[in-house]
């Protein structure tokens, strides 16, 4: 092994340096926890002659410390092998509903968010799935008190559902929008999906901008950021909905609990709902307008001849609804209480 492939075990990565060219000659120096060592072996055998500082380097045993690095790197996309959905079906948008649980709060937006979509035509045009940003409950069904509320205002639970925790390497990249619950399971999805911002992005990261709180779409939500915009303030936790689950034990007030959140939830579903539909409409209106534009163009170059069913196609597959959502999403601006006070607007 050459001197500059050597490493050096059993220290930190700043020993982990190869001699400079050129310097054949000269002894390599030795690593800095090598050095340390014989400092300390030296004050052990001279103790008479040692300092309080030496003493306490002699007690200190660095021979084994190893710094063990971190490697990350961005998530794999899906859509670029085709995996995917969208890629499938560019008109067909993906919508990840997240609680910390996955069996209570995300399967109630599910089934509120569904019926607003049907409502409006729209179940065909959005993908729907719910995810668990914790580990409590995974393989379980939704809540018996989600089931009895759910009943009651006579929502469709996902069918057969079983709780799956969210996968930040492939759900960022293969829903094109996140709802979270509240401000902690925010937390839990953007703990590992924001350092994909910042690490080989190449200007093509922004995947911590999928990510929206469910509450932001209801009416009042809406009212109170708009009077924040105004310079009036506004909660920032008003858009939580809150955990009904958390400190009751099958008990009356967790079903109160549970229709509290629930009425929580369908309010924010028939904004969100309002909120896709909008996306939608624009995208089609798009596609219909370039499809409009491709036939023009077409007609001219061959003399009027009609425009071929695959290339009306290939016109329409040019986008997709999925990136669609994901752009408007984005222009809905950051979340003020992920700002750290430092840096807010005074």
């Amino acid at each position: 092994m050459s001197q500059s492939a050597k490493i050096y075990s059993g220290c930190s990565t700043a020993c982990r340096r190869p001699p400079q060219q050129g310097t054949a000659a000269a002894a390599p120096a030795r690593p800095a926890c090598q050095r340390l060592a014989a400092t300390a072996s030296s004050a052990r055998h001279d103790g008479a002659h040692t300092t309080p500082q030496q003493q306490d380097a002699a007690s200190l045993d660095v021979s084994g410390a190893v710094v063990q690095p971190a490697f990350r790197s961005t998530p794999w996309d899906p859509r670029q092998a085709g995996g995917s959905a969208a890629a499938a079906n560019p008109r067909v948008a993906n919508v990840c509903l997240v609680s910390e649980s996955g069996v209570c709060r995300c399967v109630l937006a599910a089934a509120a968010l569904s019926g607003a979509l049907q409502r409006r035509g729209l179940s065909a045009a959005f993908r729907l799935a719910c995810r668990a940003s914790r580990d409590y409950c995974l393989g379980q069904g939704p809540e018996p008190a989600a089931g009895q509320v759910a009943a009651e205002l006579g929502w469709v639970l996902p069918e057969a559902y079983q709780a799956q925790q969210f996968q930040e390497a492939r759900d960022i990249t293969e829903f094109d929008m996140l709802l979270v619950m509240d401000k902690f399971v925010a937390a839990d999805v953007l703990r590992e999906v924001s350092v994909y911002d910042t690490i080989q992005t190449w200007g093509r990261g922004g995947y911590s901008s999928k990510v929206r709180r469910l509450g932001e779409f209801a009416p009042a939500a809406a009212a109170a950021a708009a009077a924040a915009a105004g310079g009036r303030g506004a909660d920032p936790d008003a858009a939580d909905i809150g955990d009904p689950l958390y400190g009751n034990m099958e008990s009356e007030a967790e079903l109160a609990a549970v229709r509290a959140a629930a009425a929580a939830i369908e309010e924010s579903c028939e904004g969100l709902a309002d909120f896709l539909a909008g996306v939608e409409r624009h995208f089609r209106e798009g596609q219909q307008a370039g499809q409009e534009e491709q036939e023009g163009q077409t007609a001219e170059a061959s003399g009027g001849a009609a425009l071929s069913e695959a290339a009306i196609d290939g016109g329409e597959a040019s986008g997709s609804l999925g990136a669609a959502l994901t752009a408007a999403v984005r222009q809905l601006g950051e979340m003020d209480w992920l700002v750290p006070p430092m840096l807010a607007p005074r």
